[in-house]
């Protein structure tokens, strides 16, 4: 089993690949980027999962809060037990902790959570594989379970081209009413969203995708070229089994 390369098949930089979608080439054809590179957040790009950092440090900040989550640590028990799935733990979270608060609230926490995340919170090796890709001419896309308001910006200031997640409800006065707007972005659910990107935007690229999850398997089988990073046991013995790709970020 091969541990991942510094540069992957097909995403070497320095050819016309470089070029702006759209830009002309030599015989007068727009040219479009060679490969999409798709990327995971927790525990991928990031050391650790940013959702429950997330609501841990708006908690901090708002301790009147506190006794909303309370109820949490059953809720925890009972989706490990197998009563209830990621999507009703998620919007559990999001409700007891979250729910009323205004979106500018919201986006002044995110501003110092990001600003965090950056300084000391990313893999190593996803930097890397991040400018690598950029240099390539690739289009980059963060595929991710995370909620919007904090994954968004944080793909902005990553620069990626667009990205893919779990959408947060608000109610006409612009608050959070702690469910989702749509589907949570989170195993089939994610590659359908995939699927859904590529149809509209992105048809016949080869897909290049990177995570560290076993819960990320059904995009991985998808990808042309899937790579384990830093991978849960399960995935681990996967992609052993199956030759996929593992990679060391940690470095």
């Amino acid at each position: 089993m091969a541990e991942a390369r510094a540069e992957l098949p097909g995403w070497q930089g320095g050819s016309s690949v470089g070029r702006d979608r759209g830009a002309p080439s030599g015989h007068g054809q727009a040219t479009t980027p060679p490969a999409l590179a798709l990327f995971d957040l927790d525990g991928t790009i990031t050391r650790r999962d940013t959702y429950l950092a997330y609501l841990l440090g708006f908690l901090v900040r708002h301790p009147t809060r506190l006794l909303r989550a309370a109820p949490l640590p059953v809720a925890v028990l009972r989706h490990l037990a197998g009563q209830r799935d990621n999507a009703w733990l998620k919007t559990t979270f999001l409700r007891a902790i979250l729910s009323g608060v205004p979106r500018r609230a919201l986006e002044a926490w995110t501003e110092i959570f990001l600003d965090r995340v950056l300084a000391k919170g990313l893999r190593p090796g996803a930097r890397k594989a991040i400018e690598r890709h950029r240099a390539a001419g690739h289009r980059l896309v963060l595929v991710t379970a995370s909620l919007d308001f904090y994954a968004e910006p944080l793909s902005r200031r990553l620069g990626f081209d667009a990205v893919l997640c779990t959408r947060a409800a608000y109610d006409v006065d612009g608050r959070l009413t702690g469910a989702l707007d749509g589907d949570n972005c989170y195993g089939e659910c994610k590659l359908r969203q995939v699927e859904r990107y590529l149809a509209e935007d992105a048809a016949g690229l080869p897909v290049i995708c990177y995570s560290d999850h076993h819960a990320d398997l059904p995009l991985l089988r998808f990808a042309t070229e899937p790579v384990a990073v830093n991978p849960s046991r399960r995935l681990r013995r996967v992609a052993l089994s199956q030759g996929i790709t593992i990679a060391d970020w940690n470095r």
